[in-house]
């Protein structure tokens, strides 16, 4: 527990939203948008699950060959509250 790693994203969603950020803006800030976009929205109004896979030719030789190969981010739900008698 606390080991922190790096992982490549693969998702379609967020490759495209990284495309659709590019056309407006140069690499450095269409980067930043995206961030921006998953601190702001996703972080604070979804939950978020990551789907995990490894990739072939990583997975004999690579110290983690795992990479996010998708993203499921439904609404949170609104906290219920304790039923009071």
């Amino acid at each position: 527990m606390g080991k922190k790693s790096k992982l490549m994203i693969e998702d379609w969603e967020i490759g495209q939203l990284y495309w659709n950020c590019l056309k407006r803006r140069k690499k450095e800030k269409a980067l930043k948008d995206v961030v921006l976009k998953y601190r702001e929205d996703f972080i604070m109004n979804k939950d978020i699950y990551f789907f995990l896979g490894t990739t072939r030719q990583y997975h004999s030789w690579s110290k983690n060959p795992f990479v996010i190969t998708g993203v499921f981010y439904p609404p949170k739900e609104a906290p219920q509250r304790m039923l009071q008698f």
